[in-house]
């Protein structure tokens, strides 16, 4: 063989191993990237498995979330409100929004989470939760807090002379109710000129100075006393505890002798249809007079100040919710039980009535399942202060805690009970002691909120932090009422509407103020 073809067929076997060792190095290529992508796919399908799982969970827990809102809600709506948790890698929200009818509240349960490449994820589920409890006259207070509230504004109005216009006397605010935009006032007479002892305000725009709705309802009593305390249902009627004394134990019913007044509120002006003597009850100078009232399902409990006879000072009138066959226009009485003194205020929950008074023992609880015999079956007696008995003032319940206010020269007057069993002597939780200008004062009045107590005393609006009732704080500096410090100022009332909490008060010399307050910017 030439040498020349040697050396062409030699060149044509490189060439062909080189084309077959590039075709080697290719397929090795095509196989690595082959083993790439059958990894990458494993991989990020077990990534997407990871974040389905993670996923679920997080469904999960949202759920969990909202379903625990909705059995607190059914427990009692004002413990709904928003509150935020970590739980392993997930950070768990619930946002509580109260909407304009008061009675609903939308709840949104939100879980999140960061993912692959910290991404932020989430889910998120919602629910409406209404509370049927209270659609009857009860309570339109929000109960998550809007604003800040360690520096809350207050606005005050002097009741006669900027809201009624009339100089002519002082209208000392003595009770009052917040519902549905209106606010309802009762005021006494006392020392006083002013004719009308009942007033309905507009309230509807909190931010400006509520506005008279009706012409003032003349006093049924026009000597002496007005009126003390208010309650009403879902709109037609309010129920009004007299406060005249007059000697029980000798009037005939009349509008100068008795102790409850049914205001149809439905029409304007109100009218008085009905005036309401307590058989069974003597007394005279003050005893046996309306203090305190509570409207519940179709009936009212009244509460009297100390009396003799057969009936005793905690009354149980059937309005049409008694099953006696009684209306607002003929009240039915159904039961009492004697207190022994003045009943203070009232709270009613289900079978169970909440008295405090002035007696050596501040809270008596009564089983009220069987109406026509209330039966004594809890209560508490708060120790000794400095060798004083304490006088139950004030009352204010959510869920399971009871939360009780009274009247003492030494010692706590702010207390936290533990209602879970009404049965029973109420544990205490936790008490504070409350002063004015370092002495001590009394709670007339308390409005609970999430994890804070406002407190209404003989001359200020106090903040105090009850999320640790056993470490009670102080949250806000007070606020003091209307006309100030030593003017002889006493805060009778509160009641509370979406955000903004409503204080009346009084000074010595009868004039009376409506105060509104809320969170600051």
């Amino acid at each position: 063989m030439s040498f020349h073809r040697k050396k062409a067929i030699r060149s044509r076997n490189n060439n062909q191993a080189g084309i077959a060792t590039i075709e080697i190095l290719i397929a090795f290529v095509v196989v690595i990237l082959s083993i790439t992508a059958v990894v990458g796919v494993v991989f990020g399908s077990q990534s997407m498995g990871l974040d389905a799982l993670i996923y679920q969970e997080a469904q999960l827990k949202a759920q969990d979330l909202l379903e625990d809102t909705r059995a607190t809600a059914r427990q009692a709506f004002s413990l709904v409100n928003p509150r935020s948790f970590a739980q392993d890698i997930y950070q768990v929200n619930l946002d509580v929004q109260t909407l304009p009818d008061f009675f609903t509240k939308k709840i949104v349960s939100r879980v999140t989470w960061l993912g692959e490449g910290n991404r932020n994820l989430n889910v998120q589920l919602a629910s409406l939760v209404t509370n049927l409890d209270d659609l009857d006259g009860g309570d339109t207070c929000n109960s998550e807090l809007l604003g800040d509230w360690q520096n809350p504004q207050m606005v005050s109005y002097e009741f006669g002379r900027d809201i009624l216009n009339d100089t002519s006397s002082g209208f000392p605010v003595t009770s009052i109710q917040a519902f549905q935009h209106k606010l309802y006032v009762t005021v006494n007479n006392d020392n006083g000129n002013n004719p009308g002892t009942f007033y309905i305000l507009d309230i509807s725009d909190p931010t400006i100075m509520p506005v008279l709705l009706t012409p003032p309802l003349w006093d049924n009593s026009p000597v002496g006393a007005g009126l003390n305390a208010v309650a009403v249902d879902n709109g037609n009627y309010a129920y009004v505890a007299n406060g005249y004394g007059a000697s029980f134990s000798t009037c005939p019913q009349s509008v100068t002798c008795n102790q409850m007044q049914v205001i149809d509120i439905s029409v304007n002006p109100p009218v008085v249809v009905k005036s309401y003597k307590v058989p069974g009850v003597t007394g005279s100078a003050g005893q046996g007079i309306g203090k305190s009232i509570f409207y519940k399902n179709g009936i009212v409990y009244l509460g009297l100040a100390k009396a003799g006879g057969a009936t005793g000072e905690f009354v149980v009138l059937d309005v049409g919710g008694g099953g006696a066959g009684g209306s607002p226009t003929n009240p039915i009485l159904r039961g009492s039980y004697e207190i022994d003194n003045g009943v203070n205020a009232i709270q009613v929950r289900g079978n169970y009535a909440y008295i405090a008074s002035p007696n050596n023992e501040e809270l008596k609880i009564l089983d009220i399942s069987d109406p026509t015999d209330p039966v004594r079956v809890g209560g508490f007696d708060a120790p000794l202060g400095g060798g004083n008995n304490g006088n139950g003032k004030s009352l204010y319940l959510v869920g399971d805690t009871l939360y009780l206010g009274r009247t003492l020269l030494n010692g706590d007057e702010f207390w936290v009970l533990n209602n879970t069993d009404p049965e029973t002597t109420l544990p205490a939780l936790g008490s504070k002691n409350i002063q004015n200008s370092g002495s001590n004062t009394s709670v007339n009045g308390m409005i609970i909120r999430d994890f804070l107590a406002f407190l209404i005393t003989n001359e200020s609006f106090q903040t105090w932090r009850i999320d640790n009732p056993s470490a009670i704080s102080q949250y806000a500096n007070p606020l003091i009422l209307p006309p100030g410090t030593g003017g002889g100022l006493q805060g009778t009332a509160t009641d509370c509407e979406g955000n903004y909490i409503f204080v009346g008060s009084q000074s010595s010399n009868d004039k009376g103020y409506i105060s509104v307050i809320t969170g600051g910017p």
